[in-house]
């Protein structure tokens, strides 16, 4: 049985630290801004079910059932050069409308509220993993977002400075698009 609600994500889970650049590790950054959104969330009255820290990517993925006015938002921070900046988002290739128009109101959004430049849309087949699970479980909306680079002190210091104001952002974004469905 599908459930409706929204699915917010840390893209990594206690064992897997993802990025790890200054001393910073992606899991840990990615746990802290989906707490922060799911504060949010809840403090906006959104439904939401989140991952748990201790289980991956697959046992999560095997336990939501998501359905068509479900949103799916899969938190991650991007890795590259030092100098490597910006924000963007991943959709499946096949994405709805839903999913196209929520990934460009993130970017757009956190691009301002950061102050970074925004690195727009990507499909998955132009991702390093040409499919990713997480935008294939059924949910009428579903993004992968990098947040900024964890790679780039300057893009950290900046979502420091900024990570409130941005889960406040987001998560509003996401209540539009669990109420569009």
């Amino acid at each position: 049985m599908s459930i409706q609600a929204t699915f917010p994500s840390a893209g990594h889970h206690s064992k897997d630290a993802g990025a790890t650049y200054n001393g910073r590790q992606e899991n840990k950054e990615t746990m802290v801004f989906r707490n922060l959104l799911t504060t949010e969330l809840r403090f906006l009255g959104v439904k939401f079910i989140t991952d748990d820290d201790n289980e991956t990517n697959r046992e999560y993925q095997a336990r939501i059932k998501p359905g068509k006015g479900s949103v799916i938002l899969d938190i991650h921070f991007n890795a590259g050069s030092p100098a490597a900046s910006g924000t963007e988002c991943f959709i499946a290739n096949d994405a709805s409308a839903h999913s196209q128009e929520m990934a460009k109101e993130i970017c757009n959004t956190a691009s301002s509220v950061m102050g970074i430049k925004n690195r727009g849309i990507k499909t998955e087949g132009q991702s390093q993993h040409n499919k990713i699970g997480i935008l294939h479980q059924g949910a009428g909306t579903a993004v992968l977002w990098e947040i900024c680079f964890i790679s780039n002190q300057d893009d950290m210091a900046k979502y420091d400075q900024n990570r409130g104001k941005l889960a406040k952002e987001i998560a509003k974004i996401c209540k539009k698009y669990d109420d569009l469905i």
